[in-house]
């Protein structure tokens, strides 16, 4: 018997790591695909955000972004390291000076936490790491967070 299961992807039954490239941008958002842990670091990234809201945004920014294609719940992501006053946001929308974001964390304690529920399926939602717009002087380094399990929806499954 050959069963066939596809549109699975299993890193978000395996787990694994992400490791961010600097300069991203919104149009280059690298997709977290899984229940991975991500590290990167703002240092050498750029600052294309700019603003979260009312706060202007002086520091660097790594962009994410994860879509739900199947239950509207994700869970928890949960920044486990950082070396710097850092700031982890949720939002719909990634220009952050038009919009607030849905959900934010801000260092420069670790263990900072962003609940995600109530998604919408298909919707695209970014996951910014910059430095916490409460601060002036810029605040750049080193950071890792746990990404939530993404659901996914079963494609096509046959049994020959």
């Amino acid at each position: 018997m050959n069963i066939l299961i596809r549109g699975l992807f299993f890193s978000s039954l395996l787990g694994g790591a992400v490791t961010a490239q600097a300069q991203m941008t919104c149009a280059t958002a690298q997709p977290i695909f899984g229940h991975v842990a991500v590290s990167g670091d703002t240092t050498t990234a750029g600052n294309p955000i700019g603003a979260f809201g009312p706060l202007p945004s002086p520091h660097n920014d790594l962009i994410y972004t994860l879509t739900p294609t199947g239950d509207g719940a994700f869970g928890t992501i949960v920044v486990t390291a950082a070396n710097y006053n850092y700031g982890i946001f949720l939002t719909t929308d990634c220009n952050g000076s038009t919009s607030p974001p849905l959900q934010a964390a801000t260092g420069p304690a670790v263990g900072g936490s962003i609940n995600i529920d109530g998604t919408v399926v298909g919707t695209r939602y970014f996951i910014i790491v910059s430095g916490n717009p409460s601060v002036n002087a810029p605040q750049n380094g080193t950071f890792t967070f746990v990404a939530p399990l993404i659901p996914v929806t079963l494609q096509k499954f046959s049994i020959e």
